[in-house]
């Protein structure tokens, strides 16, 4: 079936290409070439800095997927979107990504963008304040869902000193590293130290701005793309997605400006709703001297996007300064004395949660009896991890016992571990759900029966009552946490 998806979207994208403007033509620019070699981190091929390119489009990235950066010409023949891989040579790049997610009407954003983009405006806002005051000014891209965010950090600077001093002994194994050509290897251990003191800084950047946006906000503001409730309204959510930190640093990729997007058409969407011919051509674009109205009509102009490269310049800032600044706010937080009581306990072995399950309630214990792909996603992790905090579990006990469920091979993972870390991922996400109840930020007002069944995570709703759990979690002392 998800062949046949995928085969759809690529029929559908071969009918938009023949029904709109010729949106090859973008790639024919001297000026697109140009920008597309600034953004890869040179002036030429042989000079570019990211590690690979890709055509990868929300799909699991695949060895086989990743092309030397000398190979981007036959991926513009091709006409395909295009990402670059956040491994870089030189550089730590910090990335930071926002979207529009509608769980009722996945197309939402793709059929109505105005209204999707103004509702990611509060949470936009909060961003370039908090970045502006630790004088950080990143590369801002326009995408088909929502804004990108990219700067890097110089491998000789203060600023990744200081991340790499923030990674602790008891740091979870990263997946394992495929033959190739490319030096992923080489690079990773690099990147290692500085990426994993990377993702607590990012961790708390996502922290203030959920503190800061959703109170402005229309509709909830999470952290990842967690289910959230209709409440009698479409079930939307505005995501400040930073799961990328919860993978290793060469699985991650990060959209290059002035390329198709073609993500509703490759994923199977736009053919599975027949709204294939509905959808204007996207192009992601910089956030250069526009605003939103302009650039939301100008995304979809392949005249526009090739006028823009002529003058907007794509090459990621370095930021260094500025991000000594924000590492220095994270240092003074008390997300910071979370994280460092949470690395307290190593996570050297999966305990075994089959003897835990009797006592969660029935949804939670439902999720762990059908992992895959319950668990993988952020809402059923984040049950899961509430009820085990409430039974009294350690945050990183709780991860260890997740990824002993992710890497037990009866549950048929489909070599998704093959790429990605089951321990990681795990401990990411624990570490994620817990430190929002730690600082305060997350009061698990949702975290009840309504709420569950409205999340679409409710699997027996007559034996299930999910009251004295949420008391228990209240109960969890903040002492014990921080």
């Amino acid at each position: 079936m998800q062949r046949l998806r995928r085969a759809l979207g690529y029929v559908a994208i071969v009918s938009m290409i023949q029904m709109q403007e010729p949106i090859s033509r973008v790639y024919t620019d001297a000026h697109v070439y140009r920008r597309f070699l600034e953004f890869l981190g040179g002036e030429t091929l042989d000079e570019a800095t990211a590690v690979y390119v890709t055509h990868a489009d929300g799909c699991r990235i695949q060895a086989g997927c990743m092309e030397p950066v000398d190979r981007l010409p036959v991926l513009m023949d091709n006409d395909w979107d295009m990402d670059r891989s956040l491994l870089d040579r030189k550089s730590l790049l910090a990335h930071l990504d926002i979207e529009y997610v509608n769980f009722d009407s996945p197309a939402e954003c793709y059929l109505n963008p105005v209204r999707s983009f103004a509702l990611q405006q509060p949470v936009i806002d909060v961003i370039e304040q908090e970045l502006l005051e630790c004088g950080i000014r990143p590369l801002h891209l326009l995408t088909g869902q929502g804004h990108h965010f990219v700067w890097r950090i110089d491998q000789n600077s203060d600023a990744l000193a200081q991340l790499t001093a923030l990674m602790p002994k008891n740091t979870p194994e990263g997946s394992p590293i495929p033959f190739s050509s490319l030096r992923l290897h080489e690079y990773s251990q690099k990147w290692e130290p500085p990426f994993y003191g990377l993702c607590l800084v990012m961790e708390y950047l996502a922290h203030l701005i959920k503190r800061f946006a959703a109170p402005e906000s229309k509709v909830p503001v999470e952290m990842t793309a967690v289910n959230v409730g209709g409440g009698g309204r479409s079930r939307e959510m505005i995501s400040v997605d930073i799961s990328e930190y919860g993978d290793p640093l060469w699985t991650r990729v990060i959209r290059m400006p002035f390329t198709h997007y073609l993500k509703p058409w490759k994923s199977g969407l736009a053919a599975a709703l027949g709204i294939a011919e509905s959808i204007p051509p996207i192009f992601t674009i910089p956030m250069h001297e526009v605003d939103m109205p302009t650039a939301l009509r100008m995304r979809n102009s392949a005249d526009q996007t090739k006028e823009l490269a002529h003058r907007a310049c794509v090459r990621i800032p370095e930021q260094s300064e500025g991000m000594s600044r924000l590492i220095s706010r994270y240092m003074d937080s008390p997300l910071r004395r979370f994280h460092q009581k949470y690395d307290e306990i190593p996570m050297t072995t999966d305990l075994d949660m089959s003897w835990v399950t009797e006592y969660l309630p029935p949804c939670a214990a439902y999720i762990v009896a059908n992992p895959n792909d319950l668990l993988l996603k952020p809402s059923g992790m984040k049950l899961v991890v509430r009820c085990l905090l409430a039974l009294g579990g350690r945050p990183r006990q709780i991860a260890a016992m997740i990824a002993g469920v992710f890497k037990d091979a009866r549950y048929d993972w489909s070599g998704v571990w093959n790429v990605y870390s089951p321990e990681m991922r795990a401990d990411f996400y624990t570490r994620l759900f817990v430190g929002q109840i730690a600082t305060g930020l997350d009061e698990s007002v949702d975290f009840n029966c309504v709420s569950t069944q409205e999340q679409g995570f409710c699997f027996n709703a007559q034996g299930c009552n999910l009251k004295p759990w949420r008391k228990r979690l209240a109960a969890t002392k903040k002492d014990t946490l921080l």
